[in-house]
């Protein structure tokens, strides 16, 4: 078993929970005025604070993954909501999606921003570039009222074209809204192939994740979330640690996973972690469903992330000490 397998593994639901009340991050600051620029290696991460503190630019080799405005003017980046998805219906809590942020903190190498309160809670983002084409992702939702049930919630929009795929429990695969074209091989690994220009459909599939990644093959490039396991009774009702949705308005796809869901006091946070990574395909790798060549360059990346993920595998922004839970292997509108 590799280091980052193993840490996925003892991980588990890696949602800490933290009972420290606070009001502050760091050195609070004003609104940003303007984008935030990182680095990690050749990996070029845009942060807009003004914008839900979304992720609106990843680019390695000068091939953007994430796509923007001009593609759909609300549903754009990389950004963050509360789960079930029945805490707020729709639209998502513009607290946490897409009012400004306030910057707490900048270095050459990472930011953290806070939001607004909304539905009853706050929002702290960190993003990290940590070398060789790979970040750090910290979220922290700070509860001012009392949930029954909750978990964090990552969504990223990229282009409807190339392939996303994930290893899945195979009895925790459900189509959820519309019609999704995926495969589900002999591997339990859950293939959506996609083509430009191919009509519209609305769809989305949620499961429970097998191994802690999600992936996305297009241009040529790999981009690669990384997050800790949970088992299938830790999602959070009507959810799926690993979802993916398909616009019928717009040509996007949503790569999105999801924290344990726990019950938490007014007053007490919920920390979660994850690693995005981007590295370009060999041509001699086939991007296409049930690719098995594939598949071992995803295992290969993750080889190569795991020590750094390793030595990093807690929250740097809690004020306080965090109590790890243990360790552990509604519909959307939109």
């Amino acid at each position: 078993m590799s280091r980052l397998s193993h840490w996925l593994r003892r991980c588990g639901g890696a949602a800490a929970l933290c009972c420290v009340a606070v009001s502050t991050f760091g050195p609070v600051r004003a609104p940003a005025a303007a984008d935030v620029s990182l680095r990690s290696g050749d990996l070029r991460v845009t942060v807009d604070p003004r914008t839900g503190g979304r992720i609106t630019g990843l680019q390695l080799g000068g091939h953007q993954i994430l796509t923007g405005p001009e593609v759909h003017a609300d549903n754009f980046g990389s950004t963050f909501w509360l789960s079930p998805q029945s805490l707020w219906s729709w639209p998502p809590v513009a607290a946490h999606d897409s009012a400004p942020y306030t910057l707490l903190q900048q270095s050459q190498h990472s930011v953290q921003l806070q939001s607004a309160s909304g539905a009853g809670a706050r929002v702290v983002k960190g993003v990290r570039a940590l070398g060789d084409n790979l970040l750090q992702l910290d979220y922290r939702i700070v509860t001012e009222t009392a949930f029954a049930e909750l978990a964090a919630w990552e969504i990223t929009r990229v282009a409807r074209s190339g392939l996303a795929f994930a290893p899945v429990s195979r009895s925790t695969v459900e189509t959820v809204r519309g019609e999704m074209d995926f495969v589900l091989d002999e591997h339990d690994i859950l293939w959506l192939p996609m083509n430009t220009g191919e009509p519209l459909t609305e769809g989305k599939v949620i499961a429970n994740g097998s191994a802690g990644w999600l992936a996305y093959a297009d241009g040529g490039y790999l981009y690669l979330k990384i997050y800790p396991r949970i088992r299938p009774q830790q999602m959070a009702s009507g959810e799926g640690d690993i979802e993916l949705y398909l616009s019928d308005k717009s040509p996007y796809l949503e790569l999105e996973i999801q924290s344990a869901a726990q019950a938490l006091q007014a007053g007490e946070q919920l920390n979660w972690r994850t690693h995005w990574l981007m590295a370009k395909i060999p041509s001699t790798v086939p991007v296409a469903a049930k690719s098995a060549a594939l598949v071992e360059f995803v295992n290969a990346q993750l080889q190569r992330a795991g020590a750094t993920i390793e030595s990093g595998s807690q929250a740097d922004i809690r004020p306080g000490p965090e109590i790890n839970l243990s360790a552990g292997d509604g519909p959307s509108s939109h």
